[in-house]
């Protein structure tokens, strides 16, 4: 009982979950650590470095991280020894060659943490709940509540940051309404499926950068819609951003935890507005 009382603690936050200030610093010092050295040749798995950090039940935990270029996935969460419980022993592993952009690292690290502070995935953990679960079966993947955690407090963070972005890159104060008008469009189309706006699937594809070419000049291309929220009208349709995929297959494996994660967003609404509605720029 003692179990399901935590675990269903864990489960059903009905806010984001955010790291302490210190953590989620070094988080971004390991992100910026991680795409300094993506280009550097490694031929072997090899430590590059740790942190620690408090699980969701207060306990100490420890990550140590590996670069893999053999691995066949960007990355991954485990144990050493294998089958541990004590969040002592949490490895993850990565593979440069698939980083892709450098929000896209930062926020796979930050999913596989999400994992790390997960209380079901080392002192609290449970065999007859992890038999449930199978990353190999989409029902069972996409559709089980350890996912449901981190992919859905990953897209949050990913949201957040990238309105906080714009918001910081505004040349204008009263382009403001712009990014307001995009954050309700964005709230709507998942809670009542409006269309999104030309602004909305850019702040979507923006989210982890996906397609956006390391080249400087593409870089600045592509920010010009950061920097003049109303130029996004003159952009050409694109694909469907990766993140919508992410989420809709939540909602398609698990339709019951679909009203969590309304409420979830609903609160991150409310967290962006104040951004948003602060005054001084």
């Amino acid at each position: 009982m003692k179990f399901l009382n935590i675990l269903n603690t864990v489960i059903s936050e009905q806010k984001r979950f955010q790291f302490d200030p210190e953590t989620y610093a070094n988080l971004t010092a390991l992100t910026d650590k991680l795409w300094s050295i993506r280009n550097k040749e490694f031929k072997n798995k090899t430590k590059v470095d740790q942190l620690q950090f408090k699980t969701s039940d207060g306990s100490d935990g420890l990550v140590q991280f590996y670069i893999n270029p053999r691995y066949k996935n960007f990355g991954e969460l485990d144990t050493r020894p294998k089958g541990s419980r004590d969040p002592l022993d949490l490895v993850i592993q990565l593979n440069p060659k698939k980083y892709g952009s450098k929000k896209n690292l930062f926020l796979t690290i930050y999913h596989e943490m999400l994992h790390a502070t997960d209380p079901s995935q080392s002192t609290k953990m449970n065999m007859k709940f992890q038999s449930t679960y199978n990353d190999k079966t989409d029902k069972y993947y996409w559709g089980h509540k350890i996912e449901f955690r981190s992919i859905t407090n990953e897209f949050l963070e990913a949201l957040v940051g990238e309105f906080t972005r714009r918001f910081n890159r505004l040349k204008n104060p009263e382009n403001k309404k712009y990014l307001l008008k995009s954050l309700n469009n964005i709230i709507n189309y998942f809670g009542k499926n409006d269309s999104l706006s030309k602004l909305s699937l850019d702040i979507l594809h923006r989210m982890n950068d996906e397609n956006i070419s390391d080249n400087k000049i593409a870089k600045v291309i592509s920010n010009i819609s950061m920097d003049f929220p109303q130029t996004t009208e003159l952009l050409k349709n694109k694909e469907e951003p990766y993140f919508i995929t992410y989420i809709e297959l939540i909602k398609k494996y698990n339709p019951k935890m679909w009203p969590r994660f309304l409420t979830m967003l609903y609160n991150t609404k409310d967290e962006i507005e104040t951004l948003l509605n602060k005054e001084g720029i």
